[in-house]
This record gives C-alpha cells, structure tokens and sequence, in this order.
C-alpha cells in the first residue's frame, strides 16, 4: 500500500526546493545567497528533465517525413503525433494546475551565526591596571568566581590604607572628644572588628596617642580652674580680713563715741577743754573713712571673686564648645571616608579579576603578563554561557523586513554539516531590531532578528546535531504561503500598478 502521506511530504520538500532555487536565481543578491549542492543538483535534474522532454515534444510535433515516392508515412505516424500532443496538454495542465493550486512557502532567507541567549558575556575592568598574571587560556572552561586575570594592587592597596588610617584616626579622636563632652575619667574606643584585623598596630597607636592627649588635656584644664580657685579663696580670705577690721573699727567707733560723750558732758560744765572733743570727734571721722574703705575693698573684692568665678565656668563652657565643634568636624570627615573606603576596597578587590559566570573563554584580547597595561573600561575576554539557550542571530536584509515580525516561523539550516547530512530546525522569531543596523566591516544595512531554537528539536535531534556558539547558519523565516503562478505573475502586476500611476 503507497504511503500517501510520505509522498505528501516529498512533493512538499520539493516545492519548496524549487521554490527556494527560484528565488536565489532570481533574487538581486544572488552571489549573497548561493545554492547549495543539493539544490543545484535537484534543479540540475529538473532542467534536464525539460530538456528531454523538450526534445521529445519536437520530435513529435514536426512536419512528418514523407517516403520516395512522395507520400506521407502511414497512420501510425499521425498516431504517434497525437500522442506527443496529449503527452504535451497534459504537461502543460498539470503544470498549469499545480502553479495555481500548489502552496508554495514564502519566506525571507537570512544568514545567521548561533549565539547563546543573551549573547556571551564580555569581561571588562573599570579602573585598568599592571597586568601581573594571565590565570586562563583561549578555551578553557572556567567556573563562576574562578580567577581570570590578575592586576597590580599596590596603588590600590596603598590608597586604601590611607584612609584606614586616617578613619582609624578619626575614631580615636572622636572616642577622646566624647569623653570630654561627657566629662568621663576614661575613654571607650570602639573600632569595628576588620579595621582591628586589617591594622591592629595602627588601631593600637591611634588610641595611645589620643589617651595622652586626653590626659594632657584634662591636666592643663584643672591646672587651670585650680589657679582660678586658689585666687577666689584668696580673694574670699582678704574679704574675711576687711570684715575683722569692720567689726574692729565698729568697736573703737562705739567706745569713741562713749568718750565723746563724756568729753562734752564735762566740757558743758566747764570742766574740760575744747581741744580733747574735737581731738575725738577727728578721731572718730577717721575711722568712718577707713570703715568705709573697707567696706569698699570687700565690695570690690567681691567683683573679684565673680569675675573670677565666671572665668571658671568659662573655661569648661570654652572647652565644651570647642569639642563640639571639633567633634561635628571628625563626624563629617568620619561619614565621607566611610563613603569613600567601600569604593577603594572594590577596588582592591577588582585587581582579581573573576569569571562571572561558568562557561568558556574565548577571544582573550590581552596578552602580555608581567607589566602589560589594561586600559580603564578595557575588554579582556569573552565568556559562553554554560547550558545557555542557543539562539540564532540572523541579518535580515531591508527588502524583507517590512514581511518579518516576532512569533513566525522559521526554519534554520546549520551549513557547518555536510549538505547530505544537513538537519533542518524549526525555531520561532523572538524579536526584530526597532532600527535597522549596519555592519562595520562591510557597511551592508540589515535588521537583527533573533530566532530562538526549539528545545524539543535539539533534543530529537541530539545525535546529529551539535548547537556551537558561531556556527554559521542560513534561517528562511517563513512569512506565509503563495502558489508559483503568484511569483510567475507578480513582475507583471507590479509593472502594472506602476505604469497607471499619476505622473
């Protein structure tokens, strides 16, 4: 019993062979698209098999021979005649009728190159750098964190340990300032566990010298509010002093003006002179002056003792403000070196540089170990993804683009396999450049379109095909379905619409 559905599919195959074949002769950009073997044999085939009957039909249709006597040749001959003209009708009509009803696939051929999704990953370095060692060759595979290259640290070490050191300085002094503002005997220095780890010898050193400052601090602070004590006691003693002489002058100021009044008790009598009262009264007046004298020098005194006592509060008012300002300062400096030492030890750390993804290396674009230079921003290789969704980058040039859009089918040839054993994959469009690009080496403009490869088709297909990143491909993005008489037909309409056009 004939297998009607495998010839079904044999005649298919081999419309669209023809189909195929058609286009690449007739397309402008032929030498862009050539034929494969296989199409050029089975159009090879095609052609002779019009030639032969080409010959036939001659044969059958030219005037007959006639015999020597001049006669024609017998009615077997215009039997064979009739033949030859069925044989050609029918010819004619099935190739009429098969270019008017027979489907033919329309489709954009595009060449493409197999990529991994997302394309492969290019590893590049900010700063640049010394190249001290090259850790892996064009090739290898490499996991993710595997070291790839390494650059010179000592620039950047040494720009990190410049601000551990002045942070560590900073700590120091603001753990001294807020022992101050607190008024505390003893400072608590407090520096995180990696800086202690990191410089332990300059943690211990910062926090020696600021303990001394502090002590030394403090001493002149006290020697100084001593001084201004002692002197407000002495003042305080000198105030005590003017107040015994008061009380005394008050005594001889009372016991005067007893003798006064006994004086001129008697000088009313006549019993005494006028001289001695006015001796006492004088004497009396001379100590009123010196009391109030006195009295004057303890007020002033007291002045003294108050303004004294304001430079006290002075000293340690001066001293908070001057913490607080110095402590705001330290603070400011303390929040943009913290700002600043994540950035360095990046950097630090980016003189290793490392895979950041498992795959393979390839086109390693720096060379030179032991002093080579790497530009900041500079490229260093490339990495394929391992188990990536393979796709196909195909260039799909302008004169297709207005039939091509995402979520058509395609179907991708692998032209790196031999064209008897070629496999032929069916995959989807994903997605269409928004403008079109053009090449740098040779400046031919075309659209990227992005044909991603059906998992089920490379596993069914396992065996035989191998999916590379690189290997060469040609994707037909099928854009739909038109009969040979179509494409037979379609020059002529296009004149046609074109001469009627308005000039």
């Amino acid at each position: 019993m004939m297998n009607w559905d495998a010839i079904k599919s044999d005649l298919n195959h081999l419309n669209e062979m023809l189909f195929g074949i058609w286009r690449k002769v007739t397309a402008a950009n032929s030498m862009d698209a050539p034929l494969t073997t296989t199409e050029i044999a089975v159009g090879t085939g095609v052609f002779l098999l019009a030639v032969i009957f080409l010959v036939l039909l001659l044969s059958l249709v030219r005037p007959a021979r006639k015999t020597v006597s001049g006669k024609p040749l017998s009615g077997q001959t215009r039997g064979a005649r009739i033949l030859g003209y069925g044989v050609a009708l029918l010819f004619f009509g099935v190739l009429g009728v098969w270019s008017w009803y027979a489907p033919l696939s329309s489709a954009a051929l595009a060449p493409g190159v197999v990529s991994p999704d997302g394309s492969r990953k290019t590893v590049q370095h900010l700063e640049g750098g010394i190249i001290q060692r090259i850790h892996v060759r064009e090739g290898e595979t490499v996991a993710a964190g595997d070291t790839l290259i390494t650059l010179e640290n000592v620039r950047a070490l040494a720009r990190l340990d410049e601000l551990r050191e002045r942070m560590i300085f900073l700590l120091a002094t603001e753990a001294r300032l807020l022992t101050e503002a607190d008024d505390r005997d003893t400072i608590n220095f407090d520096f995180p566990a990696d800086l202690i780890e990191a410089a332990s010898a300059q943690v211990e050193l910062a926090s020696r010298g600021q303990r001394q400052l502090f002590e030394s601090r403090r001493e002149t602070q006290d020697a100084r509010a001593r001084i201004l004590a002692k002197r407000i006691d002495q003042l305080n003693e000198e105030i005590t002093g003017l107040e015994e002489v008061i009380a005394a002058q008050n005594e001889q100021l009372g016991l005067i003006g007893q003798e006064l009044q006994a004086t001129k008790e008697l000088y009313d009598q006549g019993l005494q002179r006028l001289s001695p009262y006015l001796a006492l009264q004088r004497q009396e007046a001379d100590l009123k002056a010196e009391r109030a004298a006195n009295r004057a020098s303890i007020a002033r005194l007291g002045q003294q003792i108050g303004e004294t006592e304001l430079q006290l509060y002075a000293i340690g008012q001066q001293s908070r403000e001057e913490v607080n300002e110095e402590l705001s300062r330290v603070r400011t400096e303390l929040a943009t070196i913290r700002s600043q030492i994540p950035e360095r030890a990046d950097a630090l750390e980016r003189t290793t540089v490392t895979a950041p993804i498992a795959g393979q290396v390839l086109n390693i674009r720096v060379t030179t170990e032991a002093g080579g230079i790497l530009r900041p921003g500079g490229e260093i290789l490339d990495i394929v993804p391992d188990n990536a969704t393979m796709i196909v980058d195909a260039r799909v040039s302008p004169q297709d683009i207005d039939t091509v859009y995402p979520g058509m089918s395609a179907q991708v040839l692998l032209t790196a396999y031999a064209q008897r054993n070629l496999p032929r994959i069916y995959g989807t469009l994903q997605s269409v450049s928004a403008d079109r690009l053009v090449d740098d080496r040779t400046g031919e403009p075309y659209f990227l379109a992005k044909v991603f490869v059906d998992a089920d088709e490379l596993a069914a297909l396992a065996e035989e095909v191998e999916l590379m990143v690189g290997m060469p491909a040609d994707v037909m993005i099928l854009t739909g379905e038109r009969t040979m008489l179509d494409y037979l037909l379609k020059p002529f309409s296009d004149s046609l619409r074109g001469s009627f056009r308005e000039s």
